[in-house]
């Protein structure tokens, strides 16, 4: 009795360790769903100069600026840049624009997460 419990224990451990490899292959393998940027930023015109905040780095770390022309940030948030994908990075270079504050906080989440 004892045997045929182990060998139960033994099959759902494999079984486990199974989904858990499939699971793990299947994040490592879709580098693409990383190199996509999020909706809001691709939507957004760089070209807009009469938006409210911009997004743009500061020392490595996301910062919202008040207005185009601003170079003192109102905020620097706790996001590096560096854990960005490459788009966004470049996005940010030049300045992501966002018209008001609701999407200012849309960007800041898209980025965060």
């Amino acid at each position: 009795m004892k045997f045929k419990i182990k060998i139960a224990v033994l099959c759902v451990l494999c079984a486990t360790a199974v989904a858990m490899t499939v699971g793990a292959v299947k994040t490592i393998a879709a580098p693409d769903a990383v190199s996509t940027p999020p909706a809001a930023v691709s939507n957004a015109s760089v070209d807009d100069k009469n938006a409210e905040y911009y997004l743009r780095d500061c020392s490595g770390y996301v910062a919202v600026f008040k207005g185009a022309d601003s170079k003192t940030p109102i905020k620097v948030t706790d996001i590096e840049t560096e854990t960005l994908n490459t788009v966004d990075r470049g996005l940010l270079q030049q300045g992501i624009p966002a018209e008001n504050k609701n999407e200012l906080l849309s960007l800041l989440e898209d980025f965060s997460s």
